[in-house]
């Protein structure tokens, strides 16, 4: 496994994800049900206990013909009255709210805000555009649910990581062509490492295609076992008549990291629009795919999280 010029705690990481990857033999399952699994047992191989002042609750969102899964963290110093809602990465396939506690507990930490997991409808059992059916949801409910639950709003920040970023930004341009009065309206949007395009022709695939944790193979998969392809929110950085009316954006991507041009390529389409959001970017040094969810496994991915939640920050004052 190639693993020069990343943060070595990283490196360290991904050896014992392969190691995990090798010694898990699953025979009896397919692809998908495999990769969730393994998804977990990384998950379980880095959990810390919880951090402290941090309070934990799961809620349930009764939406149409289904039930979703939220899990809050509310932090004892929960000042800026701010809720976070947080799409997990996983390729729209794997991953869950266990996958991403520890990076969840820390966004509330570093932020103050109220982070709000969603474990919205995975591909491919789900396609496209399931899981922004079910961001929305959320949104609904969290208009709804003013004065019940502290951390509910007509105003809330909205973030993800990886496919969990391409969520998110879905979910915001859709928010701009539908707008709703019953939804909680989205003010500002922190995306890490997400995925922009399907077409995966960008120098950074061909640098990191292979050793550093995401696969070209692997998002090749992703995408197309996302569905929707007559969907426009699919790739939602191609509705340009939306752009413009996005809410604040930070955006971090991860040097070593196949998808690093394309979210660097978004960011700049977004900064060069005459009359577009005010956008943020910030490359994080060392760092591979994923690396927030491996925080507590490196300190320096920990600074990068830290980092992203100052970003977040001075968008939502300036």
């Amino acid at each position: 496994m190639k693993t020069s010029n990343i943060d070595p705690a990283l490196a360290i990481c991904l050896q014992r994800f392969a190691q995990l990857d090798v010694q898990t033999p699953t025979p009896q399952l397919d692809y998908v049900q495999r990769r969730r699994l393994l998804s977990e047992l990384q998950a379980r191989l880095l959990r810390r206990q919880g951090l402290a002042g941090i309070a934990v609750q799961n809620h349930f969102v009764s939406a149409q013909g289904r039930e979703i899964t939220v899990r809050s963290y509310m932090p004892s110093h929960h000042a800026s009255g701010q809720t976070l809602v947080w799409l997990h990465g996983g390729g729209w396939m794997v991953g869950s709210l266990d996958t991403h506690d520890d990076l969840c507990e820390h966004l509330a930490h570093y932020s103050g805000h109220t982070v709000l997991s969603v474990h919205y409808r995975r591909t491919p059992e789900n396609p496209f555009p399931a899981a922004v059916d079910d961001a929305q949801a959320v949104l609904q409910w969290l208009h709804q649910m003013q004065g019940v639950l502290p951390f509910a709003s007509s105003k809330v920040l909205l973030g993800g990581d990886s496919a969990g970023g391409h969520l998110a930004l879905a979910t915001a341009v859709r928010a701009v062509l539908q707008p709703h009065p019953a939804h909680a309206q989205i003010q500002a949007l922190l995306l890490l490492y997400p995925c922009i395009l399907p077409d995966l022709a960008t120098p950074s695939v061909q640098a990191f295609a292979q050793g550093y944790g995401l696969t070209d193979a692997a998002m090749h998969q992703y995408w197309q076992a996302l569905g929707g392809a007559d969907d426009a929110l699919r790739t939602p950085s191609l509705c340009t008549a939306a752009l413009p009316r996005l809410p604040p954006t930070a955006i971090m991507t991860a040097s070593h990291d196949i998808l690093c041009d394309e979210a660097e390529k978004f960011a700049h389409q977004l900064q060069a629009l005459p009359q577009g959001p005010h956008c943020v970017l910030q490359r994080a040094d060392g760092m591979v795919h994923g690396f927030a969810r491996m925080l507590t496994a490196s300190p320096a991915a920990r600074q990068h999280v830290e980092g992203a939640c100052r970003m977040l920050e001075q968008l939502r004052t300036s």
